[in-house]
């Protein structure tokens, strides 16, 4: 085994010696990788980019990068109405995990406890009577397509042994999630009693990334513009970007979920895939009407106009490439290098306006003061940062491309020769000296007595 490798094991402690000794401070970089543009990095509201919303609250994000597109009023809480069956639809599928073929064969009913709140509502339903067997799968296509409200509660008796049970079930979800502004009383999202389920639009989208990326079937579902059950009834969706009918049809889009009553507007929650992206829309509180009193589907227009605009303006971009050297680093007591080469830790890409030079973002690096070998690749040496228009956009580490060992007999001599020409060695110096003096004067001192005692 050569002398650099023997010093690998112990490099960090010899490094603290040798700063002992020369009184060097070492800054270690404490930045991590932190890439996510605020809507005033972006330079964008929607107004300016002609996308006028209408919906009060509003969360876009795009599912590959985990970029935030768009956040208007996403962490207020809002009434979410039947975005509540997102939750209901969620705790059905975690009791019954991948094994489709049960949820489809698997029937269940239920008898007044699930009906009677709901009589003499405006409650949406999809012709359910009390006591008809249904399949689990029926009864999501029923809940989640024309937004079932008895569907919601049969699946909320059978599951959670009660609708009292299954809304502590639907709580321990949102708290086990990170849904820290949700709170559900019911398991369809009416507001029957003055209590009302709220959430925010972000908790929402944490839902529904849950939903997308652990059950296929949540999307097989809640994609389908219509559907008949086994009991012969056909369902249509209530969600206008799938009507091929419409003029807020947006052939992209894969689901998810309307709400709607009027207190709590028109809420949506839909996600769209084109050209290898895919991004996912929240809105809460849109207008039901227009201002001659005719319904409009504004929560379907506001996602229409979104999903249009990111396709159009929103590119993938590279900002910095993972092998890419930046700048180099001065290293101390290197054997054979003086300086070592910085690159990034990782590659920072992000979702990024077309219409922006990718110019136009400087470059802030900042190099650790005073390293002293031995380096290792990948050691952290420094950051990048990203600055668009005065602010931050995001940080990288920078490290280390190579290694260096140490040149021991260099570092020695420099540490011998920093000792002798330091502040604690002129100190030790003066009280040497002075030791020496205090001594002399104590052995005369001393020598003259005895001599005279002698005489």
């Amino acid at each position: 085994m050569n002398k650099f490798y023997k010093y690998k094991k112990t490099h960090k402690a010899l490094n603290k010696i040798v700063l002992l000794a020369t009184t060097i401070t070492i800054g270690i970089s404490t930045a991590s990788y932190s890439f996510a543009l605020s809507g005033s990095a972006y330079d964008f509201t929607p107004d300016a980019e002609g996308v006028r919303l209408t919906s009060e609250a509003v969360y876009m994000e795009n599912l590959d990068t985990e970029d935030v597109i768009l956040n208007k009023s996403a962490d207020v809480q809002y009434a979410p109405a039947s975005l509540t069956k997102i939750m209901t639809c969620v705790l059905v599928l975690d009791e019954f995990k991948d094994d489709v073929e049960s949820l489809k064969k698997t029937k269940v009913s239920a008898g007044s406890e699930a009906f009677k709140e709901l009589e003499n509502t405006f409650a949406s339903t999809a012709g359910i009577k009390k006591n008809e067997k249904l399949s689990y799968y029926d009864l999501l296509c029923a809940l989640m397509i024309p937004s079932a409200c008895e569907a919601a509660n049969i699946i909320a008796v059978n599951i959670g042994g009660s609708l009292d049970g299954f809304v502590e079930m639907m709580n321990a979800k949102a708290g086990s999630l990170g849904m820290k502004n949700t709170v559900y009383y019911n398991a369809h999202g009416l507001d029957l009693n003055g209590n009302v389920n709220m959430t925010t639009c972000r908790d929402q989208a944490i839902l529904c990334k849950y939903a997308i990326n652990n059950y296929p079937i949540f999307t097989e579902i809640t994609s389908k513009y219509s559907y008949t059950l086994s009991n012969g009834t056909t369902v249509v969706n209530t969600n206008a970007l799938l009507d091929e009918t419409s003029d807020f049809y947006y052939g992209y889009v894969n689901g998810i979920k309307t709400g709607f009553y009027d207190e709590a507007g028109r809420c949506l929650a839909s996600v769209a895939t084109k050209n290898g992206y895919t991004y996912l829309i929240v809105s809460m509180k849109a207008p039901a009407k227009d201002k001659n009193g005719n319904d409009v589907m504004y929560n379907c227009q506001d996602h229409k106009k979104l999903y249009m605009w990111a396709y159009e303006n929103l590119d993938y971009s590279v900002f910095v490439e993972e092998n890419e050297e930046i700048t180099e680093a001065k290293v101390l007591y290197g054997k054979g290098a003086d300086f070592v080469t910085l690159k990034p830790a990782n590659e920072v890409s992000k979702i990024w306006l077309n219409s922006i030079d990718m110019n136009e973002v400087e470059r802030k690096i900042t190099v650790d003061e005073n390293i002293v070998a031995p380096v290792y690749k990948n050691d952290t040496l420094g950051t990048l940062e990203l600055i668009y228009k005065g602010e931050t956009i995001g940080s990288v580490k920078l490290v280390a491309t190579t290694d260096i060992p140490r040149a021991a007999v260099k570092a020695e001599a420099a540490v011998a020769s920093k000792f002798f020409s330091s502040k604690q060695f002129r100190i030790a110096l003066v009280i040497i000296i002075f030791a020496v003096i205090i001594y002399t004067i104590i052995f005369k001192a001393i020598t003259n007595k005895n001599k005279r005692k002698e005489q």
